[in-house]
């Protein structure tokens, strides 16, 4: 799901409090948003800022239904203390299955001219934007049944955490019908308000979708086109560099794990790091610093990556290690299977 994460988010205190926050609806929720202040203050906003028409935003927003279930999937701030490392294997096999494989395959074969102008166009991968769409919607299978603006606006104004930005992305998707000539009511997404093949928030819609199918609309639910060029098009918005490897395998000497474990941060020189006895499984490596990530693998050592430029750019898809992982290993496991469909094709963009 493509969302950006805030820091210094507030974080929820453990107890029976939370516990009532996740099992039943805010005290103050009401399916009834126009008789709210802060709905009303939310109307004059948007008129008053982007010349919205009142009437409109209320028949969207008098339209808009509470939804419980929003707010307990959108869950609580987790506490440091409550964090736990899980299983990157069980994290990714909910993705790497032969289905969306085989489903990937079928998805290159069939828009392989338009992965093709994509990465001649904005310098990523085929395999890189197939390893996106697939781990959001499988290809398009699971694209969200909510519709978006019940999702934003539950959270938005009832939601445990983030109100000021789903109020702004609730913004954003009135904007956006606005464009668009649409009305809001009728989009459909994830319980976070993501939309389409490649779950864009609203405000990324806005800032990097585009028409990659020429037809005068920007359509990522409909279009497969429009989708691939638009995963193409945010990726390369962020800095993804063309050629460079986002990830290359590590060992790290024995003992010196917590010390040179640095997650999404990227503040190791790569001469440093062989200075201290990281072995890197590639001569060829990026330019610029690098993190080092780690993936548990429950009974065994764990695996661990060092993270370049391209690598952060995909985190800026879903701040999520294990989130970006899964994507270029989708990629490596659909690159692979269409080579062993057709015969000199490239090996891939990875080495392990």
């Amino acid at each position: 799901m493509q969302i950006r994460f805030l820091r210094g988010a507030r974080l929820v205190r453990c107890g029976a409090a939370l516990a009532a926050l996740l099992l039943t609806p805010a005290a103050h929720a009401s399916t009834e948003y126009l008789s709210r202040p802060d709905v009303r203050s939310f109307i004059e906003a948007m008129q008053a800022e982007h010349g919205l028409d009142p009437v409109e935003l209320e028949r969207v927003l008098g339209d808009a239904q509470y939804q419980p279930s929003v707010v307990r999937l959108i869950g609580p701030d987790p506490l440091p203390s409550t964090q736990v490392i899980s299983s990157y294997p069980a994290y990714r096999s909910r993705f790497l299955t032969t289905s969306r494989i085989s489903a990937g395959t079928r998805y290159w074969e069939m828009y392989d001219a338009v992965l093709r102008r994509a990465e001649q166009e904005f310098g990523v991968p085929a395999e890189v934007i197939l390893g996106i769409i697939g781990v959001e919607t499988a290809f398009g299978q699971n694209t969200g049944s909510f519709r978006v603006v019940d999702s934003l606006a539950t959270i938005a104004f009832d939601g445990p955490r983030r109100q000021e930005y789903f109020r702004d992305e609730l913004k954003e998707l009135l904007l956006l019908a606005r464009e668009m000539s649409i009305d809001p009511l009728k989009l459909k997404g994830s319980y976070a308000g993501a939309m389409g093949l490649p779950q864009f928030m609203p405000s990324s819609y806005r800032r990097y979708a585009v028409d990659f199918d020429d037809d005068g609309v920007v359509d990522l639910a409909g279009s497969a086109a429009d989708a691939i060029g638009s995963v193409a098009s945010y990726l390369r918005a962020y800095g993804w560099t063309t050629g460079e490897l986002p990830v290359v395998s590590v060992q790290l000497p024995s003992g010196k794990e917590a010390e040179l474990v640095t997650g999404l941060k990227r503040i190791h020189q790569v001469t440093d790091l062989r200075e201290q006895g990281v072995k890197f499984s590639s001569k060829a490596l990026p330019q610029g610093m690098c993190s080092v990530i780690e993936l548990p693998v429950p009974g065994k050592r764990s695996k661990y990556l060092a993270g370049f430029a391209n690598f952060a750019v995909i985190t800026q898809y879903n701040r999520s290690i294990f989130y970006a992982t899964a994507v270029l290993d989708l990629a490596d496991a659909v690159r692979a299977a269409r080579t062993r469909q057709f015969a000199g094709s490239d090996a891939g963009i990875r080495i392990k």
